[in-house]
């Protein structure tokens, strides 16, 4: 018993040898992120900079300024652009976001995206289906669980998704969209899981299956992780909006 004794003591006395030298690292890094300076986005690494550990990027220790007004696509949106003065051309919120629901309407309001996620200052994409409430302005997806895209968002919940149409070389008939967002994921036991069905026109997978809706219905619930990423900023680009006297880029953003 003595033995055991000493051993469990070895072990506990390890285990938090190694609690504490993490959070020593964490309690480091937030000092660092603390002494920072705030940076421009076009900063360049000075000379004298601290080394830099793998996966850590600027902005987890700097503020970093970044000026969107002065960037291109805001110039395409709402500045002088071509032969608009600058606040010439853009849509109001309302229709841009009606325009949105028109090209989910497409495809009873869901569109094949390709999601990107980050983690450890390392990208990836993935391409899924998801469907949109028009109302609440939300997009839902379902996903088999333990992907790496699900841990992805657990750790960064900000994602970049995207669709458009084929290009076929001729400017006037492309149509993209690209969406951010903040993901929630959620699974077959939260109510907010049920709100994303009622969206989610899982129907099309049910006859692909040749089961009923019930027994679809059942296998998301019991195998899947939904999310649901409340749109912040929606970007449209439509070569067909010239003939309209518009810009061919709009944007429609959340209201804070």
């Amino acid at each position: 018993m003595k033995k055991v004794s000493q051993k469990v003591f070895i072990i506990t006395a390890l285990c938090l040898a190694v609690v504490m030298a993490a959070g020593t690292g964490i309690c480091a890094a937030e000092k660092k992120a603390a002494e920072a300076k705030k940076i421009e986005i076009d900063a360049t690494l000075e000379k004298d900079h601290p080394a830099i550990e793998e996966g850590l990027s600027c902005n987890d220790c700097h503020e970093i300024a970044y000026d969107a007004d002065t960037s291109a696509t805001q110039i395409w949106i709402s500045g002088d652009y071509l032969k608009w003065k600058a606040g010439e051309g853009v849509m109001p919120q309302e229709k841009v976001w009606q325009r949105v629901v028109d090209i989910f309407k497409g495809k009873g309001m869901k569109r094949t995206f390709a999601l990107a996620t980050s983690f450890n200052n390392r990208p990836y994409t993935i391409t899924g289906d998801f469907a949109l409430d028009p109302e609440k302005k939300v997009i839902y997806g379902f996903h088999e669980k333990g992907t790496e895209k699900l841990l992805h968002i657990r750790h960064n919940p900000y994602v970049s998704m995207n669709w458009h149409e084929e290009f076929d070389d001729n400017f006037a008939n492309v149509i993209c969209l690209q969406v951010l967002g903040k993901a929630e994921l959620y699974d077959g036991t939260a109510k907010e899981f049920d709100e994303g069905l009622r969206v989610y026109p899982y129907e099309y997978a049910a006859q692909a299956r040749k089961i009923t809706i019930e027994q679809w219905r059942a296998i998301v619930k019991k195998d899947m992780i939904m999310s649901k990423i409340p749109i912040d900023r929606v970007r449209l680009t439509e070569g067909a909006l010239a003939r309209s006297n518009y810009r061919t880029s709009q944007e429609w953003k959340r209201k804070k």
